[in-house]
């Protein structure tokens, strides 16, 4: 009898092959369970960790309402009140510290790609969670190319392409672009990132009417989120949400 699911794109025999194979993984699967990436001892309990290494993440529970700066409690921080970033929102599930700072260094600049799997599960769950519109596109913050060389990968990007196929939202890496290198912000005082990040990146194309997520591994002072959501807005985006892995406490 013909496979009902056949077409001339997906022949019955390249259908068989792939649920051979997804038999094969799931019995894999259930005769060696996957250990955890981090301590390499316990079974996967969620997104690569075991029960015990999930338990220790440093859980972003109380935060800015805006550029979910860790805090006592839920409100605007200072800085959100006295200046408003470009961006609309963020998503942040987790505190930059241990062990998540040990997991998005390895990634960033060890190339261990397992850990984008941990962290693209994290913001996947709490894009789910939430109750905030989901957007039209998503866009990993961008490298220049030069950089990219040097490092292996951008990070960012990556992490936009997994989360963007676990959410069924669009990514597009080429929609942004950076022209130049720039300082790392954390050096700078305030008037200094100002000019450090003045035409540093290029919208390709209209984005009007649309809603982008920027995607990132870590959110730190918030100014090259803001430098880029300026951009996006000024290309015809009617609004920015961020969504990192994690944000640096002040």
């Amino acid at each position: 009898m013909p496979d009902p699911c056949a077409t001339p794109n997906r022949p019955a025999w390249l259908i068989g092959i792939k649920s051979v194979r997804a038999t094969a993984l799931s019995l894999l699967e259930w005769v060696a369970p996957p250990c955890c990436l981090l301590c390499r001892l316990g079974v996967e309990y969620r997104h690569g960790l075991c029960q015990d290494c999930w338990a220790k993440l440093p859980v972003n529970q109380t935060y800015c309402e805006r550029c979910a700066l860790p805090m006592s409690h839920k409100s605007l921080c200072g800085h959100c009140q006295r200046c408003p970033p470009v961006f609309d929102s963020v998503i942040a599930p987790l505190r930059y510290q241990d062990p998540i700072d040990q997991m998005l260094c390895a990634l960033k600049y060890h190339q261990q790609l397992s850990f984008a799997r941990t962290a693209a599960g994290l913001i996947a769950d709490m894009v789910s969670e939430s109750d905030r519109p989901k957007p039209d596109l998503l866009v990993g913050v961008p490298m220049t190319q030069r950089a990219v060389r040097k490092r292996g990968l951008n990070q960012a990007v990556f992490l936009a392409r997994l989360i963007g196929r676990q959410l069924d939202i669009p990514a597009k890496s080429s929609l942004i672009k950076k022209l130049r290198e720039t300082d790392r912000q954390s050096t700078l005082n305030a008037s200094q990132r100002q000019h450090n990040l003045k035409d540093a990146f290029h919208c390709k194309g209209s984005l009007e009417g649309k809603h982008i997520a920027l995607v990132d591994d870590i959110l730190t002072t918030g100014a090259t989120a803001n430098g880029i959501s300026r951009v996006l807005k000024a290309a015809g985006a009617n609004r920015v949400d961020i969504w990192v892995c994690a944000r640096t406490p002040e």
